[in-house]
C-alpha cells in the first residue's frame, strides 16, 4: 500500500474539491457538507478509509484522532474533507480537542460519514482548510435523550466469587440525562464528542450485587457513542467501551478475582478468569446488536511526522513476514508483548523515543501494525499504574496531594505515623502526610509478599520508571479515543506521584533530583511533555502536567545551561552509577545521555520554552565524541568509541569532572590512546580490545544490531544534529558514514525503535 512520506508541509494553496455551503452546527464541534461548487482551499494532509471487507457498505462512521502542524489549520478557519471515490460528498465532524499557542488547531477528534464504500476500496480522505461558515443553528448535536428512545443498552456482569454483580449503562446514562450532568469533565458523565454525526458520553458507576451491595473496589466506565442514522434525527450505530477499573487511589488495596460477560444486545463479550491487581484496568469495546462499521482509517503518518508530534523516522518497510506474525489483541490484564519487569537489564522492545509496537506503525501504518500497537498499549491497564482520585474522578494531582509519594512510601509512612504533637511546621508535616499516603498492599490469599514497613501492590506486573515507554501517546493521537487519553493521563499522573515529595518539590513536579538514572530523567520528561502537549486544552490535570514540564525545563537550565560554573561537556551532575579504573562511581553510561538529549529536543520540538537551550547544552557531550579526534588525530577522543557503555567522566573519586573528551578517552580507553582515529593501527588495536576481528569504520557496542549501543547513541546525535551546536552536522555525518550498520535479521526495518533522523539533514 502506498504511504506518504513527505516531511515537508503539505501545499496550501492547491485546489482540492467543492466548496463548504452549510454548517451543520454542534456544541464544540462542527460538520460542513459539501457542495459541487469550486473553491480555493489549503490542502493539508491525506488519510485512507480503507474497507476490511469484500462487501459494499453505505453509510459508514469513521472516527479517529488527527494531529495538525501548528498553522495548518489556523484559528478562524476549520476543517473540511473531499472524497476523491465517484465524487461523493462527505460530512465531517470536527470536535477540537488542542490548539497551538497561535490558536490554530492541534488535535482533533474528526467523523467522517462516507456515503458508499465498495468492498475492498481504499478511499482517500483529503482534510483541507476552508474559512469557517456560519452557524446556521440546524441539525443540533445527537442527543442523550434520542439515544435513550431507542432500546439501546450495555450491560457488565462480574461474577466474583459465585456472587453476581453488575452495572448498567442505560441506567447511568438515564440518570445523568434527569439529573442534566452531562457536561465536559463532568465526574458523573463526561461529554467527550457533541455533533450531529456523533455524539459520546462517558458515565460511571461501582457493580452492585442483587442485594444492593456495591464492591468496594472495581468502578464501570461505558464510553458511549452514537452515529447518526439514515433518517435525520435517528440514532444509527452505536459503539460502547466498556473500562473496567480497581484504581481508587486512597482505598484499601484489593485485589478481585472474578469472571466477566459483557454484553451491548446480541454483541457479548466473556473473559478468562481475571485476577485484577490495585491501580489496574482494562476495557473491550462493543458495537451495539454487533452492527459495526468494517474499516481501517489509515493514517498519513508521514505528516504526522513532519507535525514534530513525533520524531522524523528512516524511510523504512517492515517485512511482510514479520506484519503478519504480529499479534493483534491480547486478553484483559495480560502484559502481551511487554516486559512484565520492567526494571529488568537488557533490551526490551518497548524502550526507545516510541515502543517498537508503536514505532513500527509509525513508519508503516498497516493496519497489523495498527492493531499491534493498540494491543500492547492496551496491556499497559496490566500494571498497577492508574492511581484515581475518588473526590474528583481523575487521575491523582500532586497539586492537590503535594505529599503523596510511591518509590518515597517508608520514608512518608514514618512521617505520617509520628505524633500530632511539638511545632506547628511539624504538625502541619504530618498532617499532610498522613493526609496524602497510599495504602499498601496486605496479605491474603492473592497477595503474600507484602509488608507494613515498604510499598507494594503484590501484582507481578512491574512498571519501571528508568525503563517506561512513551504510553498511550500516539494510540490517542490517531484514534481520539476516550480510553487512550484517559491512559495518558494516567501515565503523566503515575510520573509525577512516583518521585518522592520532597525530591521533586512537593507539588512543583521536579524531575531531576527526583531521579538519580538519567534515562529515568529522559523518559520521565518524555511522558510529562507528550501529555501536556496532546491532551485537551481544556482537561482537568492539563495545566498542572505543563507546569511540570516548565519547571523541570528551568531547573534544569539553571542548574546547567545558565550556570558558567557547570561542567563543559553537557554531562548531568548525577547519574554516575559505575566505577571503573579503580574509581569509585566515576563513570556514566552514554547511551543513557542520548536517551536524554534526544527527549530535551522532543520537548524543544513540541515548543516548550527552554527545551532547545538544554538540548543544545546537552548536545556539546554527544558531538564531542564524534569530532574531539579532529583537533588532535591520535590524543582526541576516537568515534569509534563513541558508543561505549560506559565512560569515565570524572577524578577516582567521583567529584571532579575530567576537563575534556581527551580526557575521558585517555581515562577510559588508555590503550588506544597515542593512534591515529580510524586508522589501520586503531583497528588493529580494535579488535585486541574487543576480542574480535575490527575494520575500519566499525563502531563499538553491537554495530549491526538495531537495539545495539550505536542505535542507541542515533536517538542523541539525530537531536543535537538540529542544535545550534557547532560541528553538529559533522557528527551526523561522521555517524553516517560508519561501515557497520543495522543489517539482516536485526536491521531497523522491523525493529524501528532508535531509527530517528534530524529533520535538518537531507534523507
Amino acid at each position: 500500500m502506498h504511504i506518504s512520506k513527505q516531511a515537508g508541509r503539505f501545499n496550501q494553496g492547491s485546489w482540492v474539491g467543492q466548496a463548504a455551503v452549510k454548517m451543520l452546527c454542534g456544541c464544540a464541534s462542527c460538520v460542513l457538507m459539501l457542495d459541487t461548487a469550486p473553491a480555493r482551499a489549503g490542502m493539508v494532509v491525506t488519510d485512507n478509509v480503507i474497507s476490511t471487507v469484500a462487501q459494499a457498505q453505505t453509510h459508514v462512521p469513521v472516527t479517529f484522532g488527527q494531529v495538525f502542524e501548528a498553522g495548518d489549520i489556523p484559528r478562524g478557519r476549520t476543517v473540511t474533507v473531499t472524497a476523491t471515490l465517484n465524487g461523493q460528498p462527505v460530512a465531517l465532524q470536527v470536535d477540537s480537542k488542542a490548539t497551538h499557542p497561535d490558536g490554530s488547531l492541534r488535535h482533533a477528534v474528526l467523523t467522517a460519514m462516507v456515503p458508499a464504500l465498495p468492498g475492498n476500496a481504499t478511499l482517500p480522505l483529503t482534510l483541507s482548510t476552508n474559512p469557517s461558515p456560519t452557524v446556521t443553528g440546524q441539525d443540533q448535536p445527537i442527543s442523550l435523550s434520542q439515544l435513550l428512545a431507542t432500546n439501546y443498552d450495555a450491560d457488565v456482569s462480574l461474577d466474583i466469587g459465585g456472587r453476581r454483580y453488575a452495572a448498567n449503562a442505560r441506567a447511568l446514562l438515564q440518570t445523568a440525562n434527569n439529573t442534566n450532568a452531562c457536561k465536559p469533565w463532568n465526574r458523573h458523565c463526561n461529554v467527550w464528542l457533541s455533533g450531529p454525526l456523533a455524539s459520546e458520553w462517558v458515565v460511571n458507576g461501582p457493580v452492585t450485587a442483587s442485594d444492593g451491595t456495591t464492591n468496594p473496589s472495581l468502578q464501570i466506565y461505558f464510553a458511549v457513542r452514537a452515529y447518526a442514522g439514515t433518517v435525520p434525527g435517528s440514532v444509527g450505530l452505536v459503539r460502547t467501551d466498556i473500562i473496567v477499573e480497581n484504581s481508587d487511589a486512597f482505598s484499601p488495596q484489593a485485589q478481585p478475582q472474578y469472571t466477566a460477560t459483557l454484553t451491548s444486545g446480541s454483541a457479548s463479550y466473556t473473559s478468562p478468569a481475571l485476577t485484577q491487581y490495585a491501580y489496574t484496568r482494562w476495557h473491550q469495546v462493543l458495537w451495539w446488536n454487533h452492527v459495526q462499521p468494517q474499516v481501517y482509517l489509515q493514517q498519513d503518518t508521514g505528516y504526522i511526522q513532519a507535525s514534530k508530534a513525533v520524531s522524523r523516522y528512516m524511510p523504512l518497510q517492515p517485512d511482510e513476514k514479520f506484519l503478519a506474525s504480529l499479534r493483534q489483541t491480547c486478553a484483559p490484564l495480560d502484559h502481551c508483548d511487554q516486559t512484565q519487569k520492567m526494571h529488568m537489564t537488557g533490551a526490551q522492545a518497548a524502550i526507545g523515543p516510541l515502543p517498537r509496537w508503536t514505532s513500527v506503525y509509525i513508519v508503516d501504518p498497516d493496519v497489523r501494525a495498527y492493531n499491534w500497537m493498540l494491543a500492547n498499549t492496551d496491556a499497559l491497564g496490566a500494571y498497577g499504574i492508574h492511581y484515581r482520585d475518588q473526590a474528583t474522578g481523575w487521575p491523582v494531582s500532586i497539586q492537590q496531594h503535594p505529599n503523596v509519594t510511591t518509590v518515597g512510601w517508608t520514608y512518608a509512612n514514618g512521617v505520617a505515623k509520628q505524633a500530632l504533637t511539638g511545632s506547628a511546621a511539624h504538625r502541619d508535616k504530618v498532617a499532610a502526610y498522613r493526609r496524602d499516603l497510599l495504602p499498601t498492599c496486605v496479605n491474603n490469599t492473592v497477595v503474600t509478599n507484602c509488608t507494613s514497613t515498604s510499598y507494594g501492590t503484590g501484582n507481578p506486573n512491574l512498571w519501571d520508571n528508568a525503563h517506561q515507554p512513551a504510553q498511550s501517546y500516539v494510540p490517542y493521537m490517531v484514534t481520539g479515543s476516550y480510553y487512550y487519553m484517559s491512559e495518558l493521563a494516567f501515565a503523566a499522573s503515575l510520573n509525577e506521584i512516583w518521585s518522592g515529595a520532597e525530591y521533586r518539590d512537593y507539588a512543583r513536579g521536579l524531575i531531576d533530583k527526583s531521579h538519580s538514572q538519567v534515562r529515568g530523567k529522559a523518559w520521565t520528561l518524555r511522558q510529562m511533555a507528550d501529555a501536556a502537549w496532546l491532551l485537551p486544552d481544556d482537561y482537568p490535570l492539563k495545566a498542572e502536567f505543563k507546569a511540570d514540564v516548565e519547571n523541570s525545563l528551568a531547573d534544569w537550565n539553571q542548574k546547567y545551561t545558565n550556570n558558567p560554573n557547570a561542567n563543559p561537556l553537557g554531562l548531568l551532575d548525577s547519574g554516575h552509577s559505575y566505577s571503573m579504573q579503580g574509581g569509585t562511581r566515576n563513570a556514566m553510561a552514554p547511551w543513557m545521555h542520548s536517551f536524554f538529549t534526544w527527549s530535551a529536543g522532543h520537548a524543544a520540538e513540541l515548543g516548550f520554552a527552554g527545551a532547545a537551550e538544554l538540548r543544545d547544552w546537552l548536545a556539546k557531550f554527544e558531538i564531542g565524541l564524534m569530532t574531539d579526534w579532529q583537533a588532535n588525530p591520535t590524543q582526541g577522543y576516537c568515534w569509534l568509541e563513541a558508543s561505549a557503555y560506559t565512560l569515565v567522566v570524572t577524578d577516582p573519586t567521583g567529584k571532579t569532572y575530567l576537563p575534556s573528551h581527551s580526557a575521558i578517552y585517555a581515562a577510559t580507553f588508555p590503550s588506544l590512546v597515542g593512534l591515529a582515529c580510524n586508522s589501520p593501527a586503531m583497528v588493529t588495536a580494535m579488535g585486541t580490545l574487543e576480542k574480535q576481528p575490527w575494520q575500519a569504520g566499525k563502531m563499538h557496542g553491537y554495530p549491526n544490531s538495531a537495539t545495539g549501543y550505536p542505535a542507541n547513541l542515533q536517538t542523541g546525535l539525530a537531536a543535537a544534529a538540529d542544535s545550534a551546536v557547532p560541528k553538529a552536522h559533522e557528527a551526523w555525518n561522521l555517524f553516517e558514514s560508519r561501515s557497520v550498520k543495522p543489517s539482516g535479521t536485526t536491521a531497523y526495518n522491523n525493529y524501528p525503535n532508535f531509527a530517528v533522523m534530524p529533520r535538518l539533514v537531507p534523507q
